[in-house]
């Protein structure tokens, strides 16, 4: 069985300095689906490369510098902001941008407080103030979705999720775990019926099973399951015994060689 190979995830040397960066290279470390390069210069905080496809992710905390402890709402509401930029520069390598914000809703509120109470405003003013920033932070985030450029708000366990959601996003969803499970003697019916789509439920799809097996046919001849990425013999031969697929079809004979890819 070929290997599945490990996300290569690329630090930016800026990045790589601050003190966050051990939590993100523990995280990293912690997991086998990711490989973790030497830092070097990245257009973002992170980069993730994956047969062919390129994530980047640029992160937004609120333990900065200056009054509002906000880079991520300072760089919203000031005119000269600088996130604007980094999503034209996103938009100019044409590749997916993730803006990860390490905190919630409360947090983004508390950082806008700020900022208004540390320019003097008081009052109603500045009640009308903070209403207008935190619309202008919302409509900012829904224009970023617009364009597709995802905003994250992760404030408990940011970095398992940012790595879970990443490595979804280069080697696809999988809603099938949180599928029901019929029992074992319903299982082929009940699979037939999805085949086949509407006209067929499980109570036709068992009298079909009377006379007829539901089973994988393979597409090219020299083809066995444990060559298919993810599929070990053990797997294969459940699915065999499943599928009622010939012996000669689950495990690949030690003395043939798997073809190579042209």
């Amino acid at each position: 069985m070929p290997p599945i190979p490990p996300i290569l995830v690329s630090l930016d040397a800026n990045e790589a300095r601050r003190a966050r960066a051990q939590k993100i290279k523990a995280a990293i470390l912690n997991d086998d689906h990711f490989y973790l390069e030497d830092p070097k210069k990245c257009p973002f905080d992170l980069r993730f490369h994956w047969e062919n496809k390129t994530i980047n992710v640029e992160l937004k905390d609120f333990t900065g510098d200056g009054p509002s402890h906000s880079d991520y709402v300072a760089s919203i509401i000031n005119p000269s902001g600088h996130l604007y930029q980094q999503i034209l520069a996103a938009r100019e390598l044409e590749e997916p941008l993730i803006i990860v914000v390490l905190g919630g809703d409360a947090e983004v509120v508390q950082a806008i407080t700020n900022i208004v109470y540390n320019r003097g405003i008081r009052g109603q003013e500045a009640e009308n103030k903070i209403i207008k920033y935190i619309s202008m932070v919302e409509s900012f985030e829904a224009n970023c979705i617009g364009l597709n450029i995802q905003v994250w708000r992760l404030k408990i366990n940011p970095w398992r999720r940012l790595l879970l959601n990443v490595r979804k996003m280069l080697e696809g969803g999988d809603l099938t775990v949180f599928r029901p499970r019929p029992a074992g003697s319903e299982r082929q019916a009940i699979g037939l019926s999805i085949l086949c789509k509407r006209g067929l439920g499980p109570a036709r799809s068992s009298r079909i099973l009377e006379k007829f097996y539901i089973s994988l046919v393979a597409k090219e001849p020299d083809s066995y399951l444990d060559d298919c990425p993810g599929i070990g013999p053990k797997l294969a031969m459940a699915i065999q015994d499943v599928l009622f697929i010939p012996n000669s079809r689950a495990n690949r004979p030690k003395d043939r060689k798997r073809p190579e890819k042209l």
